[in-house]
């Protein structure tokens, strides 16, 4: 009895929680780094019976070029045969061992290089290449739900600027989810609603619940593992696997965002990209043998790194200065520092400014404060400092307050203190915080807010129905309240308790991923719900460049070609292609037909008839709701001057194929 295997490895991410300031590694602007990965697995037996004829590793782990990486060489141990969109197969036919080690070997150059967003991007994304649909699934880990819709929601609201809702998303996550590498988490990824509810997790737990949140509001994200450096765990001098998020910008591409290390925008040159996902859950190496009664006993993924060279280190961005409101206070007193941020480029800047402790001094909030620039834009932001109220009568002490950005930018201010000196109060020192200039509304915690589609994927011009609803859990009535699917809106109200339903019909006359955004909207309140749609072509095949003989001798070989494209941007499934003849029949089958096919048969004139021979190639194939299509083309070949004794001949083969029919 033979049997196949198949055992599954997982990547554990482990923490990485370094300052970009702590580590001068993090300072370059590129490295050139060598990574070696290693794997160790082993068969087992577990019988006196028990062979193998072949064993596979499959390693989808991998650095990959992209804007900020370019790998130099790739070599394995032992030779692989690699497939430049999934990874190096490993294989072993009939082996004599029991233990088995893969080795890659890489070398490649990193760059601390921000993407370059120059313009706006606007938000929602209301139109999306179906290529990017798949980005927007909620999937097993990186689920989705009402509490995540709501959420998400809310921190969008009042925006239209996409990168200020990702990075609002991101900063949320940062800020209410702890780093916590307890073994409930740490063994096996928590889905994101789960983090979300326990607000706890490791980096790619941290990193999944953000993408749910992305794509609740239609915008398409993506899992990326690797290798990163910290300062934090040295183990393995610093580097281990880690997991972050890129994020699509249209007109702009994938755009990284480390949640867990706060690079919201970047990364940093110690960061080694080695694969892209849909979930958190896909593996990084497969395991397979056939043989009997043996089992395969996976390994864990190794990563070691090797800094082999470094260029310059990065420089200053932004400029930065920064003054206090009172330059001399009494003990107890409160007073203001106002730090003035410039962006002098023309794209945007998502960068990070810490204040340092000072003693005898209280700082009100974090001394970190992330900060989103647009190009050109100018900004303040403040930290309310409180002197000590038990301070020395006799001293007058001077607390020098020193600001650092995230790539070395510096700013400095002072102020002095004294027992009979002048006591601010908070209150005071509040009024010269410049509040933001437009109004903002709450986002509704009682009002609810749903929608659902007679389907989440149709084809074009297909209509659909779309039911949203819309609850009122306050005790008030809401008066005046615009409800909108996009542009259609009407007036309403609604009453304490009420539940309102709207209905929509709708229909696409192009492909893509459509965004629909659901809003409520008072003087009082501002709701959204976001519906995302995928709009389809009906899958299609084309048969094309089809040649073949017109005759054919007895003792002649020859082929039919042809070739079949993929018309639809919708992919074909269940696709079966037949090439048939009474004689005999060649057959494929392809689960699902997304990029184009050659297809060559061989024929032979001594399995033909005499006169004509008739062969029906036939394709059909289903789209994903099971719906039948086929494709037909016939030809005929005849057979070409045969002689006497191959007459006889075809006329037996004939007959021994009816023959073989009868029985």
């Amino acid at each position: 009895m033979r049997k196949i295997v198949l055992v599954m490895a997982f990547i554990v991410l482990l923490p990485l929680l370094a300052s970009a300031q702590d580590s001068e590694l993090f300072d370059y602007h590129s490295l050139d780094l060598e990574l070696l990965i290693t794997n160790t697995f082993s068969m087992a037996s577990t019988s006196s019976s028990s062979y193998v004829d072949y064993v596979s590793a499959f390693l989808s782990w991998y650095p990959r070029d992209d804007y900020r990486q370019v790998v130099e060489y790739i070599s394995t141990e032992p030779e692989a045969d690699f497939d430049e969109e999934s990874g190096f197969l490993f294989e072993w036919n009939r082996p004599s061992q029991t233990n088995f080690l893969v080795k890659e070997r890489s070398r490649m150059n990193t760059k601390n290089e921000i993407p370059k967003v120059a313009k706006k991007v606007v938000f929602p994304i209301k139109e999306l290449g179906s290529d990017y649909a798949d980005y927007l699934k909620p999937k097993e880990i990186i689920d989705i739900n009402d509490d995540i819709k709501s959420l998400a929601s809310g921190l969008a609201k009042g925006e239209d600027d996409l990168y200020s809702v990702v990075f609002k998303l991101a900063l949320w996550v940062e800020d209410n989810v702890e780093y916590d590498l307890s073994t409930m988490t740490a063994d096996a990824s928590q889905k994101s609603s789960w983090v979300l509810n326990n607000r706890k997790g490791v980096c790619d737990e941290i990193t999944s619940l953000f993408i749910s949140m992305c794509r609740s509001l239609g915008i398409p994200a993506r899992f990326v593992t690797g290798v990163s450096y910290s300062n934090v765990n040295l183990l393995n001098d610093g580097w281990g696997p880690h997991g972050w998020a890129e994020v699509y910008f249209p007109g702009y591409g994938w755009i990284p965002f480390d949640v867990t290390y706060k690079e919201l925008g970047y990364l940093d040159a110690a960061h080694i990209k080695l694969k892209t996902s849909n979930d958190a859950k896909e593996v990084s190496i497969n395991y397979s043998a056939r043989g009997r009664d043996t089992e395969i006993k996976p390994g864990i993924l190794n990563a070691s790194v090797e800094v082999k060279d470094k260029d310059y280190k990065i420089s200053p961005l932004i400029d930065m200065s920064a003054e206090v409101v009172t330059s001399e206070t009494g003990f107890g007193s409160y007073n203001l520092l106002i730090v003035t941020i410039e962006n002098p480029t023309d794209y945007y800047l998502a960068t990070k400014i810490a204040l340092a402790n000072v003693k005898e001094m209280d700082i009100d909030g974090y001394p970190f404060r992330p900060i989103l620039l647009k190009p050109r834009q100018e900004q303040k932001i403040y930290w309310l400092l409180r002197v000590g109220s038990r301070l020395d009568t006799r001293f007058i002490y001077t607390f020098p307050l020193k600001l650092t950005g995230e790539r070395g930018e510096q700013a400095e201010a002072s102020f002095k203190s004294k027992s009979d000196g002048k006591v601010y109060s908070e209150k005071y020192m509040r009024l010269f915080i410049e509040e933001e200039q437009s109004e903002q509304k709450p986002y509704s915690d009682f009002l609810y807010l749903n929608c659902s589609a007679s389907k989440t994927k149709l084809y074009i011009n297909e209509s659909l129905n779309i039911t949203c609803s819309l609850n009122n859990l306050g005790d008030r009535t809401v008066r005046n309240l615009g409800v909108c699917l996009n542009t259609d809106c009407i007036n309403t109200m609604l009453s304490s308790r009420e539940y309102a339903t709207f209905r929509y019909n709708r229909s696409f006359d192009s492909l893509g991923v459509k965004t629909l955004v659901f809003k409520a909207e008072s003087d009082l309140v501002d709701t959204s719900y976001y519906l995302i749609l995928e709009s389809q072509d009906e899958p299609s095949i084309e048969l094309m460049n089809l040649s073949y003989p017109s005759s054919i001798s007895y003792d002649e070989q020859s082929q039919i070609k042809f070739f079949l494209k993929k018309k639809s941007a919708n992919s074909p499934r269940n696709v079966k292609i037949k090439v048939e003849h009474e004689f005999f029949e060649e057959h494929w089958d392809v689960a699902e037909f997304a990029k184009d096919y050659d297809f060559t048969v061989m024929i032979r004139g001594d399995n033909m008839r005499l006169k004509e021979n008739r062969f029906n190639i036939t394709v059909s194939y289903e789209d994903e709701e099971g719906k039948a299509y086929k494709l037909r083309e016939e030809l005929d070949i005849s057979l070409n001057n045969p002689t006497f004794w191959q007459k006889i001949m075809v006329w037996m083969n004939v007959l021994e194929h009816k023959i073989s029919k009868w029985f």
